[in-house]
Order: structure tokens, then C-alpha cells, then sequence
């Protein structure tokens, strides 16, 4: 976008008018205060150009198009979120960086003042001919408090998720900032790398001073992505409180796709974890084919699958990786991990699939600037064919579960999410049990090479039954988990004797993870009591196949009631085993870091380690029985540590 699309907004965006009394608009309180990330840009002149998010000590990010690119350009004083396809046609294909300053200033921290600011070496990325890119980074000329920066983290940007948004608009009463309210839609603009955003009431849409404003979540307060654009239907025969009134954000991980350099910044972890492959790699096109459609959710594909890649199909496991890369919002399919990223201009992808209200644009034939204007060669296309592309953010979590435990899953399910636990208790399964919804697409692999594969099948049930799309991934045909989950996932296999089979299998599969859950809470305290539900679900079980309405509708209400009672004893049984694995983990760091003390102390005299060794011999026996009394030995360690550190900290004998 240019300035000029900012200052003049096209037919089918405009500026809301209405007096400032009349608007809904919520201005700055206390109750957002803490957002001391958020940033005003404005020209040395004082005419406000938009707003940004601090990211460290000496980087603000915001959008390239609220960066003047220089004195020749239309007046920049009112640039705002631009509309989709507004692009002017005059600007240049491939600007270079502007070499100008901004002033930038932390309007969330009291008494902060302007600091000069210019974009970064190798940060500009520019809008592209079909609207994608449009993120800079900006260098401070003076670094900022760095308690001050923005909390980024990689969250799914689902549906229904309330979001908070602060910008600058031109009039006077509002310089210092203005709050709106949405909620997230689903994938939009430009090959789906936008998010639309639902306005809470339409005065809340977007507007000239919110472009590169942080979209921070209400519940966890972190930031999810950074306001891009709008759109205001005007063409629209529709009374105008009936028109649509959208508005957009790019997400943090696609602004990390751009802007590499930005993941260090970023916490969460990725959502794909599945091996990258090259370019290059043979590849199974009708698997291809098939997987771009399960990720599109098109018609006739269900909501969970199971399948097999043999160990040894290196073409077909190429394939998953490739499709799975090439739907993440974050890496392109071949690229090196963020981690080892330098600043550098994006890939030249393919051109999108447009919303039905973005104009279409001729692909730029020219290659893509470099950040110092530069060219390159730009890269093949991702494919040749549309059917083998799946949709930009279209899987939500890619795992390979081999070795994985249940508990570890669903911590990576519910970070993905954005649950979080409240001062630290709980476990990530019991945040999901309590969620109304899980509306994540996820891929699984090697599931029946997990620690418990029945019971990860089980728990992925569960998740489905939530909303939930998944793709099960096995390595051995004939594994026992396999042929519950292609029971689980076909639904003309769901007759009633199927059902009843796997909730028998479902009671089985608890007894034996109660088991698992007497065998670890032996080992630690304190622990939750283990449920012991197997039995008496048996007895349940057996009264229901002797209903006296087998087949019935009061049978059938009372087998779907048998059914999520069995899940919810899953769950319960499957928290606790998470919570204990949780605390063996830090009774076994516990125990590593008592032994580092004992290694310090070894190199002191012997009248030094004598004074010690009680304090040593309490912490190890505390540690090494069962169960181990977790608290006590955590006192126990620290005490001996303490110990060690006064005497490690003294000059030894013969230098006193």
C-alpha cells in the first residue's frame, strides 16, 4: 500500500464521519493500562502516521505502508488501515526502504517522550503487487526500558476469539489512543494471510491511525498479530446499518514469515513440528492432492482421518511434510528455522485466491526487491497445479508424537490454543476437558509409536468431539490403536455393536492407565487421589447391553450418556497421570541439581564436606524414596545448596 491509498481511500473504504458523541468508541482507561508496548508514530512535524508494538529495547514493529517513503509522495499525515487491492497503480513496483526518520513514542508509559526511529537494515518488506507483506521494523535511536516490550506468542488464530485493538486517530480528544473491540472470523486477503476481524458494533471498524496497532487477545493479554486493514461496504444496496464493516490483521507468525528476524522475540513454540524437506523431494501428487483437500475441509472429507506411512515411504512422508509446511503460517516450505534467520525479503509465492471482494491483480513479472532495493532471482513457484496447494493456515498444530506422552500432547494442543494455566496448577488435559471448544486442525504422527497410543487415540476423541479436525498418522498397519481409530473416524462403521465395542475398548484402555496412574503417584507427593472408574463402568456396561430397549431412542440417549461418561473418566485418569509426570520431572531435575552442589563441594577440604554431608545425605534420601515428598525435598536441596554456596564462596585453608 502507499500513502497515497491511506490519504484517499478507494470507493469501498471510507473513514467513518459520524460525530465523535455518536461513535461507540471506547476510550483509554485503566483496565488496558499494562499494554505499555504500544506505540504512536508520528512525522517530526507531530501529524500522526500510525502506531507500532515495542518488540525490545531499540525495535518497534508496524506496517511499511505507514512509513513515509519519502518527500514525493501524496501527503502522509492521515495513513490508515488500507483497503484490500488498494494499491496505487502509480507507485513503484519495488520501492527501496526510506532512509527518513519517524518519531516514535511509548504512549503506555507515563512521561515517556518521542525518540527518532528509522526502519531498520534488511526490515522492509513493502506490500506486494497482490497485497501481501506490508511489515517493517524500526530501530530506536534511543533503546527503551525492555520491561516495556510486547509478550508475542504463537497462538492459533481460531474463531470467536475476542480481541482488543488501540490506535491513533487525527481527532484531537482521541491523539493519545482509542480502544476497539472485535472478534476473530477466519483466514482472509491475500492467500489467506490475513485474519478478518468482526468490529463489536460497526463504529469499532479500523480506521487512519490503527494500522501496525497490536491485536492483543482479552483473555491471555498477549499479542496475536498487528492491524493491517479495512473494509466498509459502500457499493452495498443494504441500509447502512446492515453493511458489512470488516476489518483485518496480519498474525504474528505470518509477520515472522516476512520479518524472520522478528522470532526471537516470539514465544510458543512452532506449529509445525514435522521435519522440512527440499524443494526438490519426490512427492505423491494424488496424496498431494488429497491432503490439500482435507486441509481445505472441502465437502465429503470428515473431520478425522487415520492413515499409514510406512517406515520407509520416504515419498509419501515427504509428501505430508511438504503439504503441512506449505500450509503453516510461518515458514515457507523449504525454508531454514527462524533461529538461524537472518533479515531477508520473503519468498515470491504464487498468487492467492482472492476473497470475492478483492479485486483480482496481474502477477508482477519483475522479481522482488531485496530490503536495499536490490533485485533477486525470485524461486520456483510452490507447484504447478492449484490442487496440490493447500490454504495459508489451513493446519493449526503438526506433531510427531512418537515417544510423546499424552500430558506432553495436550500441553502443545492447549498452548496452541491459548490456555493457560492459572498460577501454575493443573494440567493442559483438564484446561482442555473444561474448553467448550477446540477448533484446531491438527496432525499427528506416528501415533502408534507414542508412550500409550490407545490412550492418545482416545484423548484425539476427545478433541474431535470438541470441534476438532485431525489427521492420524500411523507407521505399522496392523497396530491395535490404527483399528480404533479408523473406528473412531468411519462413521458407517458406527452401528450400535461398534459403539458398544469401543466403549468396552474405551473401559479397557482405563484400566489400564489407572494402572499407569498408581504406578507413577507411588513415586511422588503430593498427587490427586486416581480415579478407579474401570470396574464400576464395566458393571455399567453390562446393564446397558441388557437395556430393555436395545436399539430404542431412550437406548440410544442412554448409550451417547454412557459414552461421554466413559471420555470423562479418560480424562480425569489421563490429568492425573499429567500432573505426576509433571512432578517426577522435577523430582529428576531435583536430583541433578543436588549432585552439581555435591561435584562444587567435592574440590573443598574435607572438614568443609563433613559440615555439609548431613544437609547432602536429608536431600538425597528425600529424594530417592517413594513416594518422594516433593515440597520437603525441594526445601532439602535448597538448603543443602545454600550450604554449599557459603562454603564454596570462602578461601580455602591454606590462603586464609
Amino acid at each position: 500500500m502507499t500513502p497515497q491509498s491511506e490519504g484517499a481511500f478507494p470507493p469501498d473504504a471510507r473513514v467513518c464521519s459520524a460525530p465523535m458523541g455518536e461513535e461507540t468508541e471506547v476510550p483509554v482507561n485503566t483496565e488496558m493500562r499494562g499494554e505499555t508496548w504500544r506505540v504512536r508514530i508520528s512525522t517530526s512535524g507531530g501529524d500522526v502516521l500510525g502506531a507500532g508494538i515495542l518488540l525490545a529495547a531499540d525495535a518497534v514493529l508496524t506496517c511499511a505502508h505507514v512509513i513515509p517513503a519519502g518527500p514525493c509522495d501524496p501527503d502522509p499525515r492521515t495513513p490508515g488501515p488500507r483497503a484490500p487491492g488498494s494499491r496505487d497503480p502509480h507507485a513503484p513496483a519495488s520501492p527501496a526502504a526510506p532512509a527518513g526518520e519517524v518519531l516514535v513514542e511509548l504512549v503506555g508509559v507515563p512521561g515517556a517522550r518521542a525518540v527518532p526511529a528509522r526502519v531498520a537494515d534488511g526490515c522492509w518488506v513493502p506490500e506486494l503487487e497482490d497485497s501481501r507483506g506490508d511489515v517493517a521494523l524500526l530501530t530506536l535511536a534511543e533503546p527503551q526500558d525492555v520491561r516495556h516490550a510486547a509478550p508475542l506468542h504463537r497462538v492459533a488464530p481460531t474463531r470467536g476469539r475476542t480481541v482488543w485493538m488501540c490506535g491513533f486517530p487525527s481527532t484531537r480528544e482521541l491523539k493519545d489512543g482509542v480502544w476497539f473491540r472485535a472478534t476473530l472470523a477466519g483466514p482472509s486477503g491475500p492467500r489467506g494471510e490475513w485474519v478478518q476481524m468482526f468490529p463489536v458494533t460497526p463504529e469499532e471498524t479500523v480506521r487512519p491511525g490503527f494500522s501496525g496497532a497490536a491485536v492483543t487477545d482479552a483473555e491471555t493479554h498477549r499479542v496475536l498479530g498487528m492491524v493491517v486493514s479495512r473494509y466498509d461496504d459502500r457499493s452495498s444496496a443494504a441500509p447502512a446499518d446492515q453493511r458489512l464493516h470488516l476489518s483485518y490483521m496480519i498474525p504474528i507468525e505470518t509477520v515472522v514469515r516476512h520479518l524472520p528476524v522478528i522470532a526471537r522475540y516470539v514465544s510458543g513454540e512452532r506449529g509445525n513440528g514435522l521435519p522440512s524437506v527440499p524443494r526438490s523431494a519426490a512427492r505423491d501428487r494424488d496424496f498431494a492432492r488429497w491432503l490439500a483437500r482435507w486441509f481445505a475441509g472441502e465437502e465429503g472429507t470428515r473431520r478425522m482421518e487415520a492413515i499409514v506411512i510406512k517406515k520407509g515411504e520416504a515419498v509419501r512422508s515427504a509428501t505430508l511434510s511438504r503439504a503441512v509446511a506449505l500450509a503453516d503460517r510461518e515458514l515457507p516450505a523449504d525454508a531454514p528455522d527462524p533461529a538461524g534467520a537472518t533479515a531477508s525479503p520473503p519468498p515470491h509465492l504464487p498468487p492467492p485466491h482472492l476473497p470475492p471482494h478483492l479485486p483480482p491483480q496481474r502477477p508482477d513479472p519483475r522479481p522482488p526487491p531485496r530490503a536495499n532495493g536490490t533485485s533477486r532471482r525470485p524461486p520456483p513457484p510452490y507447484e504447478t497445479e492449484d490442487d496440490v496447494l493447500p490454504p495459508l493456515g489451513s493446519v493449526d498444530l503438526a506433531l510427531d508424537v512418537s515417544g510423546e506422552t499424552v500430558a506432553r500432547v495436550a500441553e502443545r494442543v492447549a498452548d496452541r490454543l491459548g490456555l493457560r494455566a492459572a498460577d501454575g496448577e493443573g494440567s493442559a488435559v483438564g484446561r482442555l476437558g473444561a474448553a467448550r471448544s477446540v477448533p484446531l486442525t491438527i496432525v499427528a504422527e506416528g501415533v502408534d509409536y507414542a508412550v500409550a497410543p490407545l490412550a492418545l487415540v482416545e484423548f484425539t476423541g476427545l478433541l474431535a468431539a470438541r470441534g476438532a479436525r485431525l489427521l492420524l498418522v500411523f507407521r505399522n498397519p496392523e497396530s491395535q490403536s490404527l483399528e480404533l481409530a479408523l473406528r473412531m473416524a468411519d462413521p458407517a462403521k458406527d452401528d450400535i455393536a461398534a459403539r458398544l465395542d469401543r466403549v468396552r475398548e474405551g473401559i479397557d484402555n482405563i484400566a489400564r492407565r489407572e494402572r499407569t496412574a498408581f504406578e507413577k503417584t507411588a513415586l511422588i507427593a503430593p498427587v490427586p487421589p486416581v480415579p478407579q472408574r474401570a470396574a464400576a463402568l464395566r458393571l455399567d456396561l453390562t446393564a446397558l447391553r441388557k437395556h430393555p430397549e436395545p436399539g430404542g431412542g431412550r437406548f440410544l440417549t442412554d448409550l451417547g450418556a454412557f459414552e461421554r461418561t466413559v471420555q470423562s473418566a479418560l480424562m480425569r485418569i489421563e490429568e492425573v497421570i499429567g500432573l505426576a509426570e509433571a512432578r517426577i520431572a522435577r523430582r529428576n531435575e531435583l536430583r541433578g541439581r543436588l549432585e552439581a552442589f555435591f561435584a562444587l563441594l567435592a574440590a573443598r577440604s574435607l572438614e568443609e564436606e563433613r559440615a555439609a554431608a548431613p544437609l547432602y545425605r536429608t536431600a538425597h534420601n528425600l529424594l530417592y524414596q517413594a513416594p518422594c515428598e516433593l515440597t520437603e525435598a525441594e526445601r532439602a536441596v535448597e538448603r543443602f545448596a545454600d550450604a554449599v554456596r557459603h562454603h564454596t564462596h570462602r578461601p580455602r585453608g591454606g590462603d586464609a
